[in-house]
């Protein structure tokens, strides 16, 4: 089997600088992380393609970040000292932007300074990542729309078709419901379950079909915000042979996360 992405939450709290000891109340999620991290990073990629919500979201445009190198730090989160960067290849964005222009696709190049800076979702699967031994391995980070389902799954197959001929690897960053219990970061609403454990089934069973299909009054009222970011990387890694193996679901500060491998079947 072949690992093609991932799917990784993004609480920083997992991270020590951020939770301390309260980390380990997701420890399952922090074990799973490093696996996925370590599988990546074992594949060796020449390219990580990464899609979050946390960037500059359009509601109509997809914006691709451009720019030699890219930082950020976790500030926000009281550990301004906790840095990263990445490189990135912003002569490539442009071709690929000019592509998807041209294939009808509304996409835009980010790069003014207040967008082209990385965001938690992005630093931290990057503190796993690191972590495993990760070289200076390039990205392309995508900032989501709010596209339809069948859209950014689309986009997703664009992706795919255009780095087809270069070892690229999906990462997908996000949380799933904010809503799982009482005194959760966004309220309590009982669809929160019920969201997190479809989507988590139909994903096991790498039934893209029914997660696109999944009723969209539900996903607002569960109050989510990985399931765009996912729809890409499945679009991505979609291919007859999928196969997902989900790796951790716990939601332990009542905010669900998951995290998955996708794979193919593959013979040299």
């Amino acid at each position: 089997m072949k690992l093609t992405g991932g799917l990784f939450p993004h609480p920083p709290i997992i991270i020590p600088e951020v939770g301390g000891e309260r980390r380990f109340e997701a420890e399952s999620t922090i074990n799973a992380c490093q696996e996925l991290a370590g599988e990546i990073v074992d594949e060796e990629p020449d390219l990580l393609v990464f899609s979050g919500p946390h960037g500059r979201c359009e509601r109509e445009e997809i914006t691709i970040l451009a720019d030699d190198i890219i930082k950020g730090d976790l500030g926000q989160f009281n550990v301004p000292e906790l840095n990263f960067s990445v490189s990135s290849l912003p002569g490539l964005v442009s071709d690929m932007v000019r592509k998807a222009r041209a294939e009808g696709w509304a996409v835009d190049v980010a790069e003014d300074t207040i967008s082209v800076r990385l965001d938690h979702g992005v630093m931290v699967p990057l503190y796993f990542l690191e972590e495993a031994g990760l070289g200076d391995v390039p990205w392309v980070i995508v900032n989501m729309a709010f596209w339809t389902p069948e859209k950014l799954f689309g986009f997703g197959q664009f992706l795919s078709e255009f780095f087809n001929e270069t070892e690229a690897l999906f990462v997908a960053s996000g949380d799933l419901s904010h809503r799982l219990k009482p005194g959760a970061p966004g309220g309590y609403a009982p669809e929160g379950e019920e969201f997190d454990r479809k989507l988590m089934e139909y994903l096991g069973e790498a039934n893209i079909h029914e997660i696109i299909e999944m009723d969209s009054e539900l996903r607002e009222k569960a109050g989510e915000c990985g399931y765009r970011p996912l729809l890409i990387a499945l679009g991505f890694c979609q291919n007859e042979s999928l196969n997902v193996d989900i790796k951790s679901y716990e939601g332990p500060f009542g905010v669900g996360y998951g995290v998955a491998g996708f794979y193919q079947d593959h013979q040299d």
